[in-house]
């Protein structure tokens, strides 16, 4: 649905996005992650038409923006960070104004305003002047435009900032039931939980893409593969042992709990229960920890930052 080759962001002295190239499929949940600064905003601007690159392609629905940006513009819906709503006039006519600029019968236009007012709880408000809104129903408003017209693009930049943790549960719940209706997300957020509830693949970036892959694929990288062993006794007794055992990286205690980290473990447990219990260790279970996308995510930025 969204393929990238080689694509450059130069503003005069500034390189903000360097030779980045990935492939989104139809439906796909694509998590973009990355500090402030990294070229996110601006990845999303290039994929949305409002700007053009210095160099590189884009491809949406076998389309190029420079031919087929009419085309790309209607089957995409766009949340920017900052609302940008009109707020002398109200949520209702925000929405009416807005959605009139796609191909949509008078009928359908506002049966999508209503379902959407009424999805996120706005519709008993919807008369108000959109300057009177809070900051998350600001938010949600500026989500429902985004949807209005049914889009099978999702440009989503921080969806949920701004809201209550009620709102965003839903807000998150209901970009989940999206993949079943084949809707293409690009999702960029600094919600790592988030990012990793939601996305098949995440795309980490800092003006060029670090790396890509799915979160399964991320912790089963060999630095992140933590294992904890609970004993029947306190852990410090068996330092020494610990310390000794081939494979056994890192070792850190608590009570009768010790974090491993270890080197290929699929390989390297069997080994080290067999070198504990021969040491007459009772271990009451071995549990692997799956490292969380923030450490993952720290950890490749910080890799980055010392090239």
């Amino acid at each position: 649905m969204i393929s990238v080759k080689n694509l450059t962001k130069e503003f005069e002295t500034v390189v903000a996005v360097q030779d980045i190239s990935f492939d989104i499929d139809e439906g796909e949940i694509f998590g973009f992650l990355g500090p402030n600064g990294a070229g996110k905003t601006t990845t999303i601007r290039m994929l949305s038409t409002l700007i053009s690159p210095t160099s590189g392609s884009i491809t949406i629905d076998d389309k190029d923006p420079k031919t087929g940006g009419e085309h790309i513009r209607s089957i995409i819906g766009l949340l920017t960070e900052s609302p940008g709503l009109y707020e002398k006039i109200s949520a209702y006519d925000n929405l009416d104004y807005f959605s009139s600029f796609y191909d949509m019968p008078d009928k359908q236009r506002k049966a999508n305003i209503e379902k959407y007012l009424k999805m996120f709880g706005l519709w008993q408000r919807k008369d108000d002047l959109a300057g009177t809104y809070s900051k998350g129903m600001k938010q949600k408003l500026a989500l429902t435009r985004a949807l209005i017209h049914e889009p099978r693009i999702l440009f989503l930049d921080e969806p949920t900032a701004g809201l209550d943790p009620e709102s965003a549960h839903m807000v998150r719940s209901f970009i989940e039931s999206l993949k079943k209706e084949k809707i293409t997300i690009f999702l960029c957020t600094h919600n790592l939980t988030e990012a990793s509830n939601l996305s098949g693949r995440i795309c980490f970036i800092k003006k060029k893409i670090i790396k890509i892959a799915s979160l399964g694929e991320l912790q089963n990288h060999d630095k992140h593969r933590k294992v904890e062993i609970v004993f029947r006794d306190d852990a410090t007794r068996f330092l020494p042992v610990l310390k000794n055992i081939k494979n056994i990286l890192e070792v850190d205690t608590n009570k009768n709990k010790a974090i491993l980290l270890v080197s290929e473990p699929e390989k390297s447990n069997p080994g080290i229960i067999r070198e504990l219990t021969s040491n007459n260790i009772d271990i009451l279970y071995l549990n692997e920890i799956k490292a969380s996308l923030e450490e993952i995510y720290l950890d490749l930025i910080k890799d980055e930052e010392t090239k």
